[in-house]
């Protein structure tokens, strides 16, 4: 797991490393850990089988498998390979974290004696490995550019020369999506913070480098969500007064000495909020200022994407039907650019993959609530990405933020599977 992440981590998503279908961009690694899985002899039906997830995933491969076929314009052994290309790219992600995790010692969770703890977490692990680009993050908002997606042929993407505020540049490390990139930066703080115990002054670094990142993403449809999952973190696990004392006392802190930081920090920050206040105020006024959508301008796009729905609502109009049909037509202005997962289903989806993922979610949340007897941390920790995952998906652009998401999903799921399995032993 920690080879995938440093892969998807450092790699652009549009370098095509093979060109094919299962082996381009950040696909490629979740195809080689699939056989990776044969190599240890973990493909099997059993390894699947043992997952309570089994069946959501299974009903999701089996709607994709459908768009595919229902996709006239290109004849069904290419959609059928759209279909798992898909299915392998989004939501079979959760397995790599399933199947990563494999014992308790791994997650550093159940037993109270810590002697007995002889492994590293992945998050132990992860951290002083993605720390290179994050450094590279913090530079490129200084210097004011990327040369890593130069290189790979997006040059100045998210540089606005004539924008003159925080958001005239948005960092992205090595990823094409600001939101995607706030998206992968939220998750594994979240999951660091509260699930690493031991933690060295490299890792502390990284976890306060991971939160600067987010920040620069500037990116409302990461941060806004971010929020929303610390909060529902600190509410649901009561064992925190400790984190949330230590928070406020930050905060305090930083309003004293605000007076005394650089004037382009407090600028920054300034700024930073007033954006985030502007997504919910009425008519556009992030819109205008700060460029970007507010929630006016995800409603319309997902009322267009509506009407592109009823036109074909069980399979939708199939994969890429955005890329290859509507954004070479007249009414592409209209979606903004599908930055709306919802708008994504509308078009290209359809609804009964709309119910498979709306069961899948649910079936999370479930498994998450009643799990709380067995594992709160871990449980109280998975509540809190999906409330965080949610309303990224509403609002963000998602291209690729399955890769980044839903392995530690899958992995804190499995964490709480162990946990509970020793405990009925």
């Amino acid at each position: 797991m920690c080879y995938f992440f440093v892969g998807i981590f450092f790699v652009p998503s549009v370098l095509k490393i093979i060109p094919q279908a299962l082996l381009m961009g950040h696909t490629f690694y979740a195809t080689t850990f699939i056989v990776s899985m044969f190599r240890f002899r973990e493909l099997k039906l059993e390894t699947f089988l043992s997952c309570p997830f089994f069946y959501s995933q299974f009903f999701i491969l089996l709607a994709s498998l459908l768009i595919g076929i229902f996709d006239f314009r290109i004849g069904v052994p290419l959609g059928l390979l759209r279909g798992i290309t898909s299915f392998v790219s989004s939501y079979f992600l959760f397995f790599v974290g399933w199947v990563s995790l494999t014992s308790a010692s791994q997650a550093d969770f159940v037993s109270n004696d810590t002697s007995a703890i002889k492994e590293q977490t992945f998050f132990e692990r992860i951290l002083p490995l993605i720390m290179p680009i994050l450094l590279f993050g913090v530079w490129s908002a200084f210097s004011r550019s990327n040369p890593i997606l130069d290189a790979v042929g997006l040059n100045g993407r998210f540089f606005y020369e004539n924008m003159d505020n925080f958001r005239s540049f948005r960092v992205t490390g090595a990823c094409v999506s600001s939101s995607v990139y706030g998206l992968a930066c939220a998750t594994l703080f979240l999951c660091s913070f509260f699930l690493t115990r031991y933690r060295t002054k490299t890792m502390i670094f990284t976890m306060i480098l991971l939160l600067v990142n987010l920040a620069l993403s500037a990116t409302r449809a990461a941060i806004i969500p971010f929020l929303i999952g610390l909060c529902t973190f600190i509410i649901l696990n009561k064992n925190i007064s400790n984190v949330a004392q230590k928070s406020i006392i930050s905060i305090l802190v930083l309003l004293l000495i605000s007076p005394l930081l650089p004037h382009f920090i407090n600028d920054f920050i300034s700024q930073l909020l007033d954006s985030v206040m502007d997504v919910f105020l009425p008519s556009g006024s992030g819109g205008t200022k700060y460029g970007g959508s507010n929630v006016d301008a995800r409603e319309m796009q997902i009322m267009a994407a509506f009407q592109y729905l009823k036109q074909k609502p069980f399979f939708g109009h199939g994969f890429a039907y955005f890329a290859e049909v509507i954004s070479h037509g007249k009414k592409h202005q209209e979606l903004l650019g599908m930055e709306s997962y919802l708008c994504i289903i509308g078009v290209e989806y359809g609804l009964i993959y709309l119910i498979t993922i709306i069961a899948f979610y649910v079936q999370c949340f479930i498994y998450f609530w009643r799990s709380r007897v067995y594992n709160k941390l871990y449980s109280d920790l998975g509540l809190s990405l999906i409330t965080m995952f949610i309303p990224f998906l509403i609002f963000a652009w998602v291209g690729g933020c399955w890769f980044f998401f839903l392995p530690l999903l899958g992995y804190v799921a499995k964490a709480i599977y162990i946990s509970k399995n020793e405990q009925i032993v």
